[in-house]
């Protein structure tokens, strides 16, 4: 009886967020569905053809190569994100002079839009006109000077640092969240027993923190498997369709080709390939609760 009132309590409070969570994103995705069983002709006329739109994307070396490099992307972005932004994290916590600064400096990129930042480093990256070739020849680094955008071997690991170095900030702020809520009498007693920080940053501070790394883990998945603007942006998938990602491809299939259900298609594998990637990466990070 207790649980039958307690549920009576609750629903009310949980209608608004159903309310948004139907409107914004069960309704798009059956909508989404429903297009993909659909073929369109380029007059707008509709035709049901089932399956046919998953049979022709099983078969498509377009959509498994956007698809590896969205991986690629996911995978160089969090080995560029989360290693530098732990530290940075971490010494911020510490209470170094001129902290404010620094947390400004950090978080200064992201209030900037993703075009901004695109197009200011498109400019850098230019062989002849940008700042990164001639600085570098100026150091006497000029073997190191490189066409970035239009050579397929650096083109997708350079727009992934313009989309890690875009939004390091927010990981920052979060994890220097997650740092300051450690108790510090723990941390404080395991430094009297001797230890030193780095002991006490990988033995203590991590094992505390790990519910937080595994949630910011599977947001940097998601995020990036959905990763589109600075792609696009910046090469539109080229040289030779090293930087096409899932996005690119979906997006060049409904607008340039008008293929509307080929798209939708592609969109539902693309959310089927998060949700998965995301309950295996949550599944094989997950550990008993730390009380502390």
């Amino acid at each position: 009886m207790h649980k039958a009132a307690q549920r009576r309590i609750i629903i009310p409070f949980l209608m608004p967020a159903l309310a948004l969570l139907g409107i914004f994103f069960i309704y798009p995705l059956v909508k989404t569905v429903d297009l993909s069983l659909n073929e369109f002709s380029r007059t707008g006329m509709m035709r049901f053809v089932g399956i046919e739109q998953y049979r022709l994307l099983a078969g498509d070396p377009a959509f498994f190569n956007s698809l590896k490099n969205t991986f690629l992307m996911t995978l160089i972005g969090s080995c560029m994100l989360f290693p530098p932004a732990m530290a940075i994290a971490w010494a911020l916590s510490q209470r170094i002079h001129g902290e404010r600064f620094f947390r400004f400096v950090v978080f200064a990129p992201v209030v900037l839009s993703v075009a901004v930042v695109s197009l200011m480093w498109k400019f850098l990256y230019h062989p002849t006109l940008g700042l990164i070739n001639p600085a570098l020849k100026s150091m006497g680094l000029g073997a190191l000077a490189k066409t970035w955008l239009g050579d397929p071997a650096t083109a997708l690991a350079a727009v992934t640092f313009v989309s890690v170095w875009h939004g390091i900030g927010i990981w920052i702020v979060l994890l220097c969240a997650g740092f300051e809520r450690l108790p510090a009498d723990v941390l404080q007693a395991a430094r009297i027993d001797g230890a030193g920080e780095w002991r006490v940053f990988r033995s203590i501070m991590l094992p505390m923190m790990r519910d937080l790394l595994r949630m910011l883990a599977i947001l940097w998945v998601v995020q990036s498997l959905q990763t589109f603007a600075f792609v696009y942006i910046m090469t539109a998938g080229g040289p030779f369709g090293s930087t096409d990602t899932v996005g690119t491809l979906m997006y060049r299939v409904a607008f340039d080709r008008a293929d509307f259900g080929y798209a939708a298609a592609i969109g539902v594998v693309l959310v089927l390939v998060m949700l998965t990637v995301a309950k295996l990466l949550n599944k094989v990070m997950k550990r008993d609760d730390l009380q502390y």
